[in-house]
């Protein structure tokens, strides 16, 4: 599954100022949201830390660790690319650009590229780590049980 803000068309030639800033914005938005489940999900981590290292999910564990890791530190550094973006946005939509309208329609469009890989990736990092905590969560189930 392909994750697209813009239809596939001539649409980031064509539009206008302001709804590329407002396309900006969104991105704002599901960054911060990113940002939120990330910190959810490093809580999520250093709460079961325990569980999660046992023999059974130690491997599945190190390698959710280091893809969140790696995940954590891509956020950080798009976000920071979005807020100057979204900045580079404003000052076309108040007034006459101060660079090359193309070369920003370029940026804007490799700036959503990233986002995308982004997004799969994100997204990739999320199923893993949904994966172990359902296997976490069967594993205590049994002990249970076997403890009852």
């Amino acid at each position: 599954m392909e994750f697209r803000t813009r239809p596939k068309s001539d649409y980031l030639r064509d539009a206008e100022w302001q709804e590329l800033h407002a396309l900006s914005l969104h991105w704002q938005s599901d960054m911060i949201f990113f940002g939120d489940e990330l910190r959810f999900f490093n809580l999520l981590i250093d709460k079961y830390f325990a569980s999660l290292v046992n023999p059974n999910t130690i491997t599945i564990t190190k390698d959710v660790a280091a893809k969140l890791s790696h995940i954590k530190q891509t956020y950080e550094y798009l976000y920071q690319k979005v807020l100057k973006h979204l900045q580079h946005t404003e000052k076309f939509v108040v007034g006459p650009p101060s660079v090359d309208g193309s070369t920003f329609r370029d940026e804007h469009a490799a700036l959503e590229e990233e986002l995308v890989a982004f997004t799969k990736s994100f997204r990739d990092m999320k199923h893993n780590l949904f994966q172990l905590t359902d296997h976490v969560i069967k594993d205590d189930k049994q002990k249970h049980l076997i403890g009852s």
